[in-house]
């Protein structure tokens, strides 16, 4: 049964796979705290390795404070390269393969069209930059490796658009949300099967870059509107332009993924991201009960 060291497993993406784990019985997966393995520290590799050796290493562990990036570009790179650099370095004296994701935002959103594998990556903030660089140190590994890049990430877990809206829609009545950033959200459950299928394929390293997100295109602005419908809540989610809405960190305004390569690859039917919605938000209530 091969086995594989989740990093970043108390995150949103790492706590994904500890949801979903139990479905994948071909699969050993090992979870550990930050305190115990840290990316940005080599040695904790080898220490985890010792107690429990493993064939690869599912990267889970990623700076994504966007805004809080522009003023700590350092610490971002410290995590999303040097971090990757260290995991790159263990895969290879050990043979192991790397899974690692990056994100819509190493794009620039000036074309409309859907962003295939392929196309030039150009950052237009520092978060974006680091997980670009990050990318380019893990093509040029020479252990087997996939990039699944993902955008709008939401889930049950940790902090996301769908929990703030959530909380902020029980606080104010009205909420004023961006209406021309466009994208594909994904579901961070969906994506963890999708990723543990994949790894379960002999040929799922034929390609070292996927792209991956939910069905349909949206806005910041629709996606918070159907929270409140889906939630019957009587907060009135206002519109509004980026321009009137400022950030530290400049946004893609089209950061919408082409997802054709994995679902041909993987003969994926990929739910709508109005569905993965709904049933992120029963599985919150779900929380919320026990």
């Amino acid at each position: 049964m091969p086995s594989f060291l989740v990093t970043g497993s108390e995150g949103q993406l790492g706590r994904c796979f500890q949801a979903v784990a139990q479905e994948f019985t071909e699969h050993q997966l090992i979870f550990t705290k930050k305190n115990v393995l840290d990316i940005t520290l080599p040695n904790t590799f080898e220490k985890v390795y010792q107690i429990q050796p493993f064939d690869g290493i599912i990267n889970c562990a990623a700076y994504t404070h966007v805004d809080r990036a522009e003023e700590e570009s350092l610490l971002a790179q410290s995590v999303n390269v040097d971090g990757i650099k260290n995991i790159i370095d263990f895969a290879e004296k050990k043979a192991l393969s790397i899974i690692h994701f990056s994100t819509d935002y190493i794009f620039d959103g000036i074309t409309t069209n859907p962003y295939i594998e392929d196309y030039p990556p150009q950052p237009i903030n520092a978060y974006g930059h680091s997980k670009y660089l990050g990318e380019e140190i893990l093509k040029k590994a020479s252990c087997p490796h996939i990039i699944i890049r993902l955008s709008w990430l939401f889930s049950p877990f940790g902090k996301n658009f769908v929990k703030t809206i959530l909380k902020h829609s029980l606080a104010k009545e009205t909420i004023k949300v961006v209406n021309d950033q466009h994208g594909r959200p994904t579901y961070g459950i969906d994506l963890a099967r999708v990723t543990l299928s994949l790894i379960s394929k002999p040929y799922s390293f034929n390609y070292n870059c996927y792209h991956y997100a939910m069905k349909g295109v949206t806005n910041w602005y629709e996606f918070a509107s159907k929270i409140t419908i889906l939630k019957k809540s009587s907060c009135h989610i206002k519109s509004c332009l980026t321009e009137e809405f400022p950030t530290l960190a400049k946004r893609p305004k089209h950061s919408i993924l082409d997802t054709r390569l994995i679902e041909n690859h993987l003969s994926l039917n990929i739910p709508s991201w109005e569905d993965a919605l709904e049933r992120c938000l029963k599985r919150i209530e779900i929380n919320e009960l026990l």
